[in-house]
């Protein structure tokens, strides 16, 4: 078993598709071969022999039909000049006057349509009961005949075709005899002698490729040879006939007869009474039957040749287009997902190709473009890190609580202190969904506004007003200190005293709405229109250039990344008229 089992497991897992393809096409048309020789062999010889012998009886009976439609014109003849009343009469005289000769020829002449039909040797009248004395073209008198056929007359042998030589030169004729009965029906007053010449009557066979079937004889009802081809081992077959039947009537079968060489088929019994009989050689046979096989072994081997070339260009075809796409599967399991399409058809490689090609570009755009969001996400929080704890606003912390201990507000100084130190507990710690609830994002704001406020000596003031209802919702971490800088830094520069910002968050649907309003000096409409055409871009690749605006736009950029386009940001200002931003997000 081991012997089979790793050939077949090399061949079932180890092979290509193409040499798979093709060793199973040779071993098909091999058992292909085998089985049709074996089947020739076993079975076709027989079936061809026995389809041989039908074709021949069948061919034997068409030309017994044949030679009996040439026979029967000349018994209709037969018939019709022994029928003649006229010719009865003169035959019946016993002494006729020679214009009753005259008058028979005239009448026999007409019957025959005054010509002699193919294949007519001679028709001759023999008067019974006539002198010699008179002279006529069809009437003789039977004294003056001495010839081989008169023994079938005195055996009254009527109606039955027989042969017999004749003449000064021998001539074998084919003859059947006739009786003409007198007038009355008593008696026979003559009879006609009908001869034919045999090679007319039975003309040679052709068969289907237009030779002449050979080996085909004539019998009678008695089984005497009648005409045909002579060979040596028809005689065997004349012993059969004569040892197993006397007379073949008319519908009474004959059986086959196997020889020793061949096999005799023999027709049925015809309106004439003759039977042709085939001889079929079991050597001529064979010979046919062997160039048959050798026929369809050579149209096997062609047809094998054809198929293999076929097959092998087929082969080919396909093993060329599965390596483009074995290709492009080594390219991506490499690491290489930047694969061109392929032209391969509309058949099954050709749609696995297209399909396999798009599902893989589908990925790395997927990729790119999650890669990008990512790495630009991460690069958003750390440079909104370095934004919102900067060093200026450390430095200007720490110079707060200096300030504030040399003036001895020391409690002010430690709520500073413990608020800078909350400030920067916050920014550090970082959860792994990246957002935080409304609440804690509002106390980190609250600690940034007080320390802002001791700074600039409550020149201006914060006031909030929040629908408790969205301190439990979640926001992404550091989104409103930089909106409260901005109005700080830019919008109140300059302002001494009277500045407000006012923070307000309430529920709109299923969204939160947050709204920071100054009423500082506004933004200049060259900035205003700067900064809203960054903000209208889809990515914001290079916001660090923004210089006053990197805040905003930091924060801008993370709530798209977090919510899509459920985020909303709008912001409305004028020169001297302050500032009012408004964030729509998403409640979670």
């Amino acid at each position: 078993m081991k012997l089979i089992r790793s050939p077949w497991k090399h061949y079932l897992y180890h092979t290509r598709l193409m040499h798979k393809f093709l060793f199973l096409l040779i071993v098909l048309l091999l058992v292909e071969i085998a089985v049709s020789n074996f089947f020739f062999q076993n079975n076709a010889k027989n079936l061809l022999t026995k389809e041989i012998q039908a074709t021949s009886k069948q061919f034997i009976e068409q030309y017994m039909d044949n030679i009996d439609y040439r026979l029967t014109k000349f018994r209709t003849i037969l018939n019709n000049l022994s029928g003649d009343r006229q010719i009865r009469q003169v035959l019946a005289n016993p002494s006729p006057t020679q214009a009753d000769m005259e008058q028979a020829d005239a009448q026999i002449r007409q019957i025959l349509n005054n010509q002699f039909p193919y294949g007519l040797y001679g028709l001759t009248f023999y008067a019974l009961k006539h002198p010699s004395d008179y002279r006529s073209t069809f009437i003789k008198p039977l004294d003056q005949e001495q010839a081989q056929w008169k023994d079938h007359l005195e055996s009254s042998d009527f109606d039955h075709f027989f042969l017999h030589e004749e003449g000064r030169y021998s001539v074998k004729l084919l003859s059947v005899l006739k009786p003409v009965y007198s007038p009355d029906g008593s008696e026979v007053t003559g009879v006609i002698k009908l001869s034919l010449f045999p090679e007319k009557v039975f003309k040679p066979v052709k068969s289907v490729d237009g030779k002449t079937f050979h080996q085909v004889f004539i019998i009678d009802n008695r089984g005497n040879y009648i005409y045909g081809e002579e060979f040596p081992e028809m005689e065997e077959y004349f012993r059969f006939f004569h040892e197993n039947y006397d007379i073949i009537y008319n519908g009474y079968p004959v059986a086959d007869y196997q020889g020793q060489d061949g096999i005799y088929l023999t027709s049925s019994n015809s309106a004439s009474g003759f039977r042709s009989v085939c001889y079929l050689a079991s050597a001529s046979s064979m010979e046919s039957i062997e160039k048959l096989k050798q026929t369809l072994i050579t149209g096997n081997l062609v047809l094998t040749f054809i198929t293999l070339i076929i097959g092998f260009l087929l082969s080919g075809s396909i093993d060329r287009r599965f390596s483009i796409v074995l290709g492009k599967i080594k390219e991506v399991s490499r690491g290489n997902m930047k694969i061109s399409a392929s032209d391969l058809g509309s058949d099954e490689i050709g749609i696995f190709d297209a399909s396999f090609t798009d599902m893989v570009n589908q990925v790395n755009r997927l990729i790119e473009r999650n890669y990008v969001a990512e790495i630009r996400k991460k690069e958003a929080e750390f440079m909104a890190l370095q934004a919102q704890i900067n060093p200026h606003f450390l430095f200007n912390s720490l110079e707060i609580v200096n300030s504030l201990i040399e003036v001895e507000r020391y409690q002010t100084a430690c709520e500073v202190n413990a608020r800078l130190s909350d400030l920067l507990r916050y920014s550090i710690n970082h959860n792994s969904s990246g957002t935080v609830t409304l609440a804690e994002e509002i106390a980190y704001m609250n600690n940034y506004v007080y320390i802002q406020q001791i700074r600039f000596e409550n020149k201006f003031s914060f006031r909030t007003d929040i629908d408790e209802r969205c301190l439990g919702c979640h926001i992404v971490k550091l989104v409103f200190q930089p909106f409260i800088e901005n109005s700080i830094q830019h919008g109140l520069r300059g302002i001494h005293s009277g500045g407000s910002i006012r923070f307000s968050v309430r529920m709109e649907g299923e969204n939160l709405l947050i709204s920071i309003e100054d009423n500082g000096k506004g933004m200049e409409t060259e900035k205003y229109v700067g900064l809203m055409a960054h903000l209208d871009k889809e990515d914001i690749d290079d916001f660090q250039k923004q210089n006053e605006s990197i805040g905003i736009l930091n924060i801008h950029y993370r709530l798209k990344l977090k919510f899509g386009a459920a985020y909303r940001l709008s912001i409305t200002t004028k020169e001297g008229q302050g500032m009012c931003t408004r964030l729509l997000v998403p409640r979670i």
